[in-house]
């Protein structure tokens, strides 16, 4: 019995998507295709935005622990997440939509590439 990785298995679903005709006359396979590849790999919130990069707040917003009349205020809870939890999470996120664009990008004509090249986000 062969052993299938996620990771192999996604590539294939990738493979299963045709490249975008520059006339576009493929539209209805490609679209339906690349989403469901997409879905797979978990990029897909890029691409209709309910993925959203989560907030890195400033050093001057994070909460300190100061005493008031002798009581030292409580460090965050266990379930606020820390400053380095949202950075790690905002930099996972970031790395997620590189991939997501560079999926696309290699599914389009290089047409369609020269007009989003210079958008911010997949979602753009």
């Amino acid at each position: 019995m062969s052993s299938v990785t996620a990771t192999s298995l996604a590539d294939t679903l990738l493979l299963s998507v045709p490249k975008l005709n520059a006339s576009g006359l493929n539209w209805a396979v490609f679209s339906l295709r690349f989403q469901d590849a997409i879905e797979a790999k978990g990029y897909w919130g890029h691409f209709d935005g309910t993925s959203k990069c989560p907030a890195v707040p400033k050093p001057e917003d994070l909460p300190t622990t100061t005493a008031v009349a002798g009581e030292t205020t409580a460090a965050p809870t266990p379930t606020t997440p820390s400053a380095e939890d949202l950075a790690a999470a905002a930099n996972q996120w970031d790395k997620d939509e590189r991939s997501a664009k560079l999926l696309l990008t290699q599914k389009i004509p290089d047409s369609a590439l020269m007009h989003i090249r210079d958008k911010k986000t997949v979602k753009e």
